[in-house]
């Protein structure tokens, strides 16, 4: 049986030279001679019969010569510049430059999506194993001493470790940097490190960095009763509190308490490309692709899968990636919901882990608005935008993904409007001025699908929605002029510690959950941090104030070839990176067997 020999890859020279008789020649059969196009190309007619077969080789032209001197040949052009840009990327994926391919075809996604199909899911090379994973936006930030989206919270725990970490199946603290640790008193805790422990770039993990890491956190509202941190005997660090804490372990398990190197934390390349010590280090990141690298000398259970790949693939359908060849490893956080649907493999070719999402979509009515002046507007307001008549105008193949919340977990249930409760509605005097500003942060698939619902409640009333969309930094911080503000939320184990948690430290929270009462945020996060008040009473008195208005809870999925194992769908929408693993030729059935024979 006779195969295709692979041309051999083209040189730059060579396709310079060949663009050159494109433009001058086009795609019609020319009549010229070896002599005429070796004086086009500035060239010896030796030199020129070696290019012709070079291209030839390339299969770019057709060239039909005849003997004699003066007889004139045939050349036909085979290939546009669309194909030989193709072939490049092509040559570039194959060699291993996949950023060299995308960035060839970052302006022609149609063009790029089928070669990059293929390179979908794992591949091995050298016994090298890499997951590419499609996501719809860049992460540029991954350093955890920011406020940071939720994917972004995801993966610097692949990056970063904290003195403590939390155990996502139990919802207990368990020993991360620290191996042991005490409270000696009421206000007084130790933490003994770990030895050994180095971070990506080589250096050792020093006692000062744990200490500069935890000092910078005194400025957070969480972490300001730490009042000093001290180096102690026998490789520790000791923490003296302002105010007993019993949950301490716990609060250093917070993304924003991962320990960085204090030599770089304040270093511009820092956020795309941070230091930290966990079981991926980022080897690349830019606004195509993210890459997470198995570290070698991580001091635990080394990542079993040698890399892993985001590769930067916003609106997926509308560039033509087609569902039938997809056999890529899937978040429904990764993309929109539309895309999610189409794009996930079939069900002989994977399995899918979905469950309702702990958190969920709302809005916040920002105190300064003259639409949340009074308790009154606020409970209107949040009437005529009440989750169940916003969910009955979704597009009904999404439909069944959104949940009408009433409170911020699923298993919660707090009254939306006092109306609800029995509270007599007064009569309502609403702005002279009928404009309404919504804001929310960009990069987000799901607000373009809430913001029209919103839109149209309000238009029922004569009030113009106008919306306003921010950077992610602006938007958490509430750095803009807005009546209302549109998020997403979800929360690790424990769910009710992180709940309260968010309430207590988010700057855009903080701004209006209270009305401006310094004071009541004050006695709410100390009652919280003595136990004295749990996370849903504090949410309930929250939204009896009626800034807070939780909308709707969303259905995560995670769905995964049946090669793929161990990739357990989590709170915050992902999988642990440490743990997946690749099993060749596996189907649904072996790999169902394999699980429960371990």
């Amino acid at each position: 049986m006779s195969t295709t020999p692979t041309p051999p890859k083209s040189s730059a020279r060579l396709e310079q030279q060949y663009r050159r008789l494109l433009e001058q020649f086009g795609f019609t059969a020319v009549d010229t001679t070896l002599q005429q196009l070796a004086d086009f190309l500035c060239c010896s007619k030796r030199h020129m019969r070696t290019l012709l077969l070079n291209m030839e080789q390339q299969q770019w032209i057709r060239w039909q010569s005849q003997p004699g001197r003066g007889h004139h040949s045939t050349l036909t052009l085979l290939k546009d510049e669309q194909h030989l840009i193709i072939e490049k990327a092509g040559e570039l994926l194959e060699s291993g430059n996949l950023n060299g391919a995308l960035h060839l075809l970052q302006e022609q996604p149609h063009l790029l999506l089928p070669m990059l199909q293929s390179k979908l899911g794992v591949s091995t090379n050298d016994e090298r194993q890499t997951l590419r994973v499609p996501y719809y936006r860049a992460m540029l930030n991954l350093n955890p001493t920011m406020e940071l989206r939720r994917s972004e919270r995801h993966l610097v725990r692949q990056i970063f470790n904290g003195l403590t970490r939390i155990d996502e199946k139990a919802g207990t603290v368990e020993p991360d940097l620290a191996h042991h640790w005490q409270q000696i008193d009421p206000l007084t805790w130790q933490f003994f490190l770990r030895r050994g422990i180095l971070f990506h770039d080589g250096a050792l993990l020093q006692i000062s960095d744990v200490i500069a890491s935890l000092v910078s956190l005194k400025t957070h509202p969480l972490f300001k009763h730490i009042d000093a941190i001290k180096p102690g005997p026998a490789h520790s660090v000791v923490i003296h509190l302002s105010q007993a804490d019993a949950r301490l372990p716990l609060l250093l398990a917070h993304t924003k308490a991962l320990i960085v190197p204090s030599q770089h934390r304040d270093s511009p390349p820092f956020n795309a490309l941070p230091i930290g010590t966990g079981p991926y280090r980022v080897s690349y990141n830019d606004e195509l692709r993210l890459s997470l690298t198995a570290f070698d000398h991580y001091f635990g259970l080394r990542g079993l899968l040698d890399e892993i790949e985001l590769l930067v693939w916003p609106n997926l359908l509308s560039h033509g990636l087609q569902h039938e060849s997809t056999n890529a490893t899937l978040l429904s956080s990764s993309t929109s919901d539309q895309d999610f649907l189409a794009l996930k493999p079939s069900a002989p070719l994977a399995s899918e882990e979905r469950f309702v999402e702990k958190g969920g979509y709302f809005l916040l009515w920002d105190r300064e608005s003259p639409w949340a002046s009074s308790l009154t507007r606020r409970d209107w307001l949040r009437e005529q935008l009440n989750p169940f008549q916003l969910g009955a105008q979704l597009d009904a193949t999404v439909r069944h993904l959104w949940v009408p919340a009433s409170s911020l977990l699923p298993e919660w249930h707090h009254a939306i409007t006092h109306t609800a409760k029995g509270v007599k509605a007064s009569p309502i005097r609403l702005p002279k001025a009928r404009t309404l500003t919504i804001a929310y942060h960009t990069e987000h698939p799901e607000f373009a699908n809430l913001q029209p619902l919103i839109k149209t409640a309000l238009a029922r009333h004569q009030i113009e929605l106008q919306t306003l969309e921010l950077s992610y930094q602006d938007w958490v911080t509430g750095n803009a002029q807005a009546d209302v503000w549109l998020g997403t939320v979800n929360f690790p184990v424990p769910e009710p510690w992180h709940v309260g948690a968010w309430l207590l430290e988010t700057p855009l929270l903080r701004r209006s959950i209270s009305g401006g009462d310094e004071g009541q945020l004050e006695t709410w996060l100390t009652k919280w941090r003595e136990g004295a008040l749990s996370a849903q009473t504090l949410l309930e008195q929250v939204l009896e104030q009626g800034y807070l208005q939780p909308l709707f809870h969303h259905w995560m999925s995670l769905s995964t070839p049946a090669q793929i194992q161990d990739v357990h769908l989590n709170n915050l929408g992902w999988f642990d990176l440490a743990k997946a693993w690749y099993l060749p030729n596996a189907t649904p059935d072996n790999a169902d067997q394999l699980r429960i024979n371990e």
